[in-house]
């Protein structure tokens, strides 16, 4: 009975892997349609979406079933409780994806400058965090979870700075683009959002490592 329950467990660990892979992907992807401003590429990361939402539904049923059927303890219910969330997350960051590519579709046929090199260091910086996020639960690498709550500061700055940068250096200059430049300012705003999101997860992580609640970082990790 309990080798079943540590295949089930296994079975969840892999869903989590499979599903940050699979959510990795589709931020860097999306960088490469953006930079291109490649709609077919777009609409390709957001059919992807759906494969992310399933493996939502997938974690969420067999972790009830984990609960429901074996009453796991400790380690075990925190691994449990710690995978529902993250796989909540990582739909969260999925969407958010879908966000960037629906900013591609908006400016595609804008023939207009994109200064992209701050928001290519987001989006650098975000994958680097993904992968992270992936080593850390595999490997349960407790200083791990803690530099990516850290680097989430790093990703602030540089979305404030292309705000900024956007506002002044060009929607003053070429109100004509404006929407368009306001495009780019949300593309920075979701990129922002998933480095929230990659922080959750990190909590997460610590709290099924350690049992440490670290939420608004209420207690020293």
């Amino acid at each position: 009975m309990y080798r079943y329950f540590e295949n089930e467990i296994e079975e969840v660990k892999s869903d989590i892997i499979k599903m940050t892979v699979l959510t990795r992907k589709m931020i860097q992807e999306s960088y490469d349609a953006l930079k291109e401003k490649d709609v077919e590429k777009a609409k390709k990361i957001i059919e992807s979406d759906e494969e992310v939402d399933r493996l939502e539904i997938i974690i969420e049923d067999k972790c009830t079933e984990i609960i429901l059927r074996h009453h796991p303890l400790a380690k075990d219910l925190r691994f449990v409780l710690s995978a529902i969330k993250m796989a909540n997350e990582l739909e969260r960051i999925a969407d958010l994806g879908v966000n960037i590519c629906q900013r591609v579709i908006e400016i595609s046929d804008r023939n207009f400058f994109m200064p992209l090199d701050d928001i290519k260091t987001m989006f650098d910086i975000v994958n680097n965090v993904l992968f992270d996020c992936l080593k850390s639960f595999n490997e349960k690498d407790y200083e791990l979870a803690k530099k990516i709550i850290i680097r989430d500061e790093e990703i602030d700055i540089l979305k404030n700075k292309i705000y900024l940068s956007i506002v002044e250096r060009y929607i003053k200059k070429d109100i004509q683009n404006a929407d368009a430049w306001i495009s780019l300012i949300f593309v920075a705003k979701h990129l922002e959002r998933i480095g929230d999101h990659c922080v959750n997860i990190a909590e997460d992580i610590i709290y099924m490592i350690s049992s440490k609640t670290v939420k608004h970082h209420n207690e020293e990790f």
